[in-house]
């Protein structure tokens, strides 16, 4: 349609029906208006705001609770603190060592220190006495066998126990607990020394300790005599030195109270006894009892058989190279005529009885001294006194012998 028209909607001025632009307000027809769009956008925003923001009293609570909060926060930051304590775990090294050593119980008795003693009798301690010696608990009780009563120590560290049992004697006999110091810087040991009873017979010491990480007991066995004194360091090798006295000189060449013994000197390491007499540590030993023996052998002093103190004399000086001078002196002092059994010999080496026929009998007080002396290795064996005379000499016993 050629004179169709139409209306501007800007302007309101007629123009062609297919115009596509107002020759008046230059307005594009076919287009979204600008103004209606920005209308729309308003008109929307408008709209989302009514739907989202929350009415009055919402915004009124949320503000109240928010002081609130703030009110115990500030409140908090003003109030002491408290520290919390810190928990600091122990390294594997450090729980290892609490392992290998464990704390002494709890129920523990008193304590006794290295070098201290604890007497205890049947008859002063009818209950059970409990000590601690480090990290080791000592329970003494008592075993009854009729009318003889043994004292029972019982050792315990951590899960571990061991047991030594004395010597079964009348109540009234008394016993020795000990805490001994049987290696410098190490934790103490437990020492029971229990007399037999009798005349003259006998010490039984016994230890118990840790070695090598356990509880171990160790046997020093029965010793003539009483009970000795605690062990010290005489050497200075970090041990403690057990002294006691060469029981094998003893009733050998006279009666026990007649005779004399050199000094015999024990370590325990390891769980095992060693004998270092040897050690030129204990020379002074040595020497105290040439002073004390060799005055015996020599005039019999005090009416004391001499030649029961000439095997100690002999034996003491040969520990300190001096055989030769008391082996004479024994020759010119000890007494023929003693009427003794002299100690006799075997033909065979043996820890038994000898074999009948292997006896060997000594025809004199020197030839059986020095075969005594070689056996228990005071005397080297290819040693020989120059003034002896058919020391070489022995006499097989008969087979048939009594």
């Amino acid at each position: 349609m050629i004179g169709a028209t139409k209306v501007c909607p800007r302007c309101a001025e007629r123009v062609k029906a297919a115009a596509q632009v107002c020759r008046y307000c230059g307005h594009e027809f076919g287009r979204v208006s600008l103004a209606k769009v920005d209308a729309a956008a308003r008109c929307g925003a408008a709209a989302s705001t009514r739907r989202t923001s929350p009415p009055r009293r919402y915004l009124w609570s949320a503000g109240a609770v928010i002081s609130i909060v703030l009110m115990a926060v500030l409140a908090w930051a003003m109030s002491p603190k408290v520290e919390r304590p810190v928990v600091v775990k122990a390294t594997v090294r450090e729980t290892a060592a609490a392992a290998e050593v464990p704390v002494a119980e709890a129920s523990a008795g008193p304590e006794l220190a290295a070098g201290e003693s604890l007497e205890w009798s049947a008859d002063g301690a009818p209950e059970e006495t409990v000590r601690q010696i480090g990290t080791m608990v000592v329970r003494v009780t008592r075993k009854v066998d009729e009318d003889m009563i043994a004292p029972v120590v019982s050792v315990s560290r951590g899960t571990e126990t061991v047991t030594l049992v004395g010597e079964a004697v009348s109540s009234g006999f008394k016993h020795r607990i000990s805490a001994v110091r049987n290696k410098a810087g190490a934790q103490p040991v437990v020492m029971l020394q229990s007399f037999s009873g009798g005349a003259h017979c006998c010490n039984h010491i016994q230890l118990a300790g840790v070695s090598g990480g356990r509880l171990k007991v160790v046997d020093l066995g029965l010793w003539d005599g009483d009970q000795i004194a605690l062990p010290v360091d005489l050497s200075g090798d970090g041990l403690a030195d057990f002294v006691e006295r060469d029981n094998a000189f003893l009733y050998a060449f006279a009666a026990y109270a007649m005779s004399a013994a050199p000094p015999k000197i024990l370590n325990v390491t390891g769980g095992r006894v060693i004998d270092v007499s040897k050690h030129a540590a204990f020379r002074q030993l040595y020497r105290n009892e040439i002073a004390a023996s060799g005055e015996i052998c020599r005039t019999g002093a005090e009416g004391i058989d001499r030649n029961g103190a000439c095997p100690s004399y002999v034996a003491s000086a040969a520990r300190l190279g001096r055989l030769n001078e008391a082996w004479a002196e024994m020759v010119r002092s000890y007494a023929a005529d003693l009427d003794w059994e002299l100690p006799s010999g075997c033909v065979i080496r043996t820890s038994e009885q000898c074999p009948e026929g292997s006896r060997i009998v000594y025809k004199s007080y020197p030839e059986a001294l020095l075969a005594f002396l070689k056996e228990h290795g005071y005397v080297a064996n290819g040693w020989s006194p120059p003034d002896a005379v058919g020391v070489d000499e022995v006499i097989p016993e008969p087979a048939n012998a009594d």
